[in-house]
C-alpha cells in the first residue's frame, strides 16, 4: 500500500529580518545578569582602562562593580542626598560626581577617600566632566550654568551662563581643552570657549536635551532629546544629520566599535545601534523596562544598562561570549552494547548484517481524518482556536484539499449551530485576505447554498450572513476604487506624454488585474436557489 501524501499547507513567506555582521556581532552578547537597585539607576560609566571598573549612581550612592563577575567591589555612600552622574577620570585614578544639594565631589574610588569638595551651584549638579589634558573639571547645573573648576585648589577658573532652563547635558570636548559642550531644558546646545567665558555656537535641538557625545575630532557632535537624535558640525554649526527611530523620550547616547557605532537608549525600551557613516540602524536591542542611562566597556566586552522600573531600579550586565575551545574527545571502546544493536561506536565487520530499525513517520491529526475519510472532523480539527489563529495557513490548505476532493458540502453539511459558528468567524476573518480569499470564497458559496434557506429556522445565523455581505460590500467598494484609480493613473500618463500615447500600455491590459479581482469577487460568491440575482456591475473607464 503506497504512503499517504500529507495534505499541502503553504506557509506564506513573511519578511524576516537580514542577517548582516552587525546582528551576528551583536547576537554574541550573552544572556543578561540582571541586579535591583533600591531607586532608578542615573548614571552609568565604564573605567577607560583595566580592569574596567562600572560606577553606577544610584540613589545617595555610586557603586563600583567588577566587570567580570557584576558585584559590588566598592560603595561610595558619601552624600547626604541623592548623587547624580559619577564619571571616571581618563586615567581611572579619580571619580567625580555630583549631587542634589549643588555640591560636587572628587574621590579616590580605590581607598574610598574624599579628595574635594567643590562648592558653588545653586541647584542640583547632574553632569560633571574631567577636561583631558588639564587638573580641570567642569560641572552643569539647574541653576542654569557650568563651572569650569582647579582641581589642586577648589577654585572656580570660569562661569558659563547664557542657558534659560536645566543643564541636563554636557561634556567637554575631547579635541581641546579650552572647549564645551552644554545642552539644557530650553532646548539648546551651547559651545562654549572657556578663554573668554563665551558661547561660540548655539543649535536648536527642538525639544529638552537630555544627552551630548562628541566625536574624536571635535568636529561633529551629536545631541538627543525628545524623540530625535539630531548629528552637528561643530564649526558651521549645520544639521548633518536627524535621526527618529525611537518613540519616547531618548535618555541616552554612547559610542561602541572604536567610536565606529553609536548607541541610543530611550524610554521606548529600545537600544538602537546605528552606523556613523550612513546613520542607518543595524541592530536593536530590546529591555524589559524604559532605559535611563547606558555604557559600554570597551571593545564591546561589555554593556551596561541602566532602567527604571516601578519606582525602583535595574541594572543589566551583557557580557561578550568569549570563543569557545573544543575539549578533547577520549578515545572510547568500539563495542555493542547487550542486545546487539548497532551504536555510533560499532564498528561493522564486513560480513554482519544490519537491520535498520523503520521509524513511523507522523501524520497530523487532520491527516489521520483524511485518510480515513473523515472530512468534517478533518475541518473540525483546523478551526480550533489556535490553529486557526496562529497557522491559518494550514486552515486554509485544509479546506483546500477538501474542495480538490470534492469533499467540502460532505464536511460543512449537517452543523448544528454551535459548530457552524467557529467556521462562519474563520471565514469572516480571513475573506479578505489576498492569499486565502480565492479558497473562503468557495467555501462561503458552500455555507450559502447549504443553510443560506434555513436562515428562518437558525435566527442566530442571520448576524453572520449580514456580515459576511459586508465583507463582500467592502471588498467589492475596493474593488472597483482600484479600477477607477488605474484609470486615472492611465489618463494621466496618456496626458503627460500624447505623442508616445499609442504606444502606451492600454486601460484594458493595464487594469487586467484589478478586473480579474474584482470578478473574482462579485462572481465566486453567488446566491441560493432561492435568493434574487445580483444587478450586474459595470465599470466605464473609457
Amino acid at each position: 500500500m503506497a504512503a499517504f501524501k500529507k495534505t499541502h499547507t503553504r506557509a506564506y513567506s513573511k519578511s524576516a529580518s537580514k542577517a548582516t555582521t552587525d546582528t551576528t556581532y551583536w547576537r554574541k552578547l550573552e544572556f543578561p545578569v540582571t541586579v535591583k537597585e533600591f531607586t532608578s539607576i542615573d548614571y552609568v560609566d565604564v573605567c577607560p582602562v583595566e580592569p574596567y571598573y562600572i560606577a553606577v549612581t544610584s540613589g545617595p550612592k555610586i557603586d563600583i562593580y567588577n566587570k567580570q563577575t557584576a558585584q559590588v567591589w566598592k560603595t561610595l555612600s558619601r552624600f547626604q542626598r541623592l548623587a547624580y552622574g559619577g564619571k571616571f577620570k581618563q586615567d581611572g585614578q579619580l571619580l567625580l560626581a555630583g549631587s542634589e544639594e549643588g555640591v560636587v565631589k572628587l574621590f579616590n574610588y580605590r581607598q574610598k577617600q574624599l579628595l574635594r569638595l567643590f562648592k558653588g551651584h545653586e541647584g542640583p549638579t547632574h553632569r560633571v566632566d574631567f577636561i583631558q589634558g588639564l587638573p580641570h573639571i567642569v560641572t552643569f547645573s539647574d541653576d542654569k550654568t557650568a563651572i569650569v573648576w582647579d582641581m589642586s585648589d577648589e577654585s572656580k577658573l570660569c562661569t558659563l551662563s547664557g542657558h534659560t532652563d536645566f543643564l541636563r547635558a554636557g561634556i567637554a570636548s575631547p579635541a581641546s581643552e579650552n572647549m564645551i559642550l552644554t545642552g539644557s531644558y530650553d532646548h539648546t546646545v551651547k559651545l562654549w570657549d572657556t578663554r573668554t567665558a563665551t558661547s561660540v555656537l548655539t543649535v536648536d535641538h527642538g525639544a529638552p536635551v537630555e544627552s551630548l557625545v562628541c566625536f574624536p575630532s571635535g568636529g561633529v557632535f551629536v545631541s538627543a532629546g525628545g524623540c530625535e537624535i539630531n548629528v552637528w558640525d561643530a564649526i558651521a554649526g549645520r544639521l548633518l544629520a536627524k535621526l527618529s527611530q525611537h518613540h519616547k523620550t531618548v535618555t541616552c547616547l554612547s559610542f561602541a566599535t572604536d567610536k565606529k557605532r553609536l548607541m541610543s537608549g530611550s524610554l521606548d525600551r529600545h537600544v538602537k545601534i546605528y552606523d556613523i557613516d550612513t546613520y542607518s540602524v543595524v541592530h536593536t536591542l530590546d529591555y524589559p523596562s524604559p532605559i535611563l542611562s547606558m555604557a559600554v566597556a570597551p571593545g564591546d566586552s561589555t554593556l551596561v544598562v541602566g532602567m527604571i522600573s516601578a519606582g525602583s531600579g535595574l541594572l543589566s550586565f551583557q557580557h561578550r561570549r568569549s570563543p569557545e575551545t573544543t575539549a578533547p574527545v577520549l578515545s572510547k571502546r568500539k563495542v555493542a552494547n547487550i542486545r546487539n544493536t548497532v551504536t555510533d561506536e560499532f564498528v561493522v565487520m564486513p560480513n554482519d548484517q544490519v537491520v535498520h530499525h523503520l521509524e513511523r513517520e507522523k501524520v497530523a491529526k487532520y491527516d489521520r481524518m483524511m485518510c480515513r475519510f473523515e472530512y468534517s472532523r478533518a475541518l473540525d480539527a483546523v478551526l480550533t482556536s489556535y490553529t486557526a489563529q496562529k497557522t491559518t495557513n494550514v486552515s486554509v490548505g485544509v479546506m483546500q484539499e477538501l474542495i480538490r476532493r470534492r469533499g467540502i458540502k460532505t464536511a460543512v453539511a449537517g452543523r448544528e449551530v454551535k459548530t457552524l459558528k467557529p467556521l462562519l468567524y474563520f471565514v469572516l476573518k480571513n475573506i479578505r485576505h489576498p492569499a486565502y480569499k480565492k479558497v473562503l470564497m468557495d467555501v462561503a458559496n458552500v455555507i450559502i447554498d447549504i443553510y443560506g434557506d434555513t436562515l428562518d429556522e437558525n435566527p442566530g445565523l442571520v448576524k453572520h450572513f449580514m456580515q459576511l455581505k459586508e465583507e463582500v460590500a467592502a471588498e467589492m467598494r475596493v474593488a472597483r476604487e482600484h479600477i477607477s484609480l488605474m484609470g486615472a493613473i492611465q489618463m494621466f500618463l496618456t496626458a503627460s506624454n500624447p505623442e508616445r500615447a499609442p504606444a502606451m500600455t492600454s486601460i484594458q491590459q493595464l487594469t487586467a488585474t484589478s478586473t480579474l479581482h474584482y470578478n473574482d469577487v462579485h462572481k465566486a460568491l453567488q446566491p441560493s436557489s432561492s435568493a434574487k440575482s445580483a444587478p450586474t456591475v459595470v465599470v466605464d473607464v473609457s
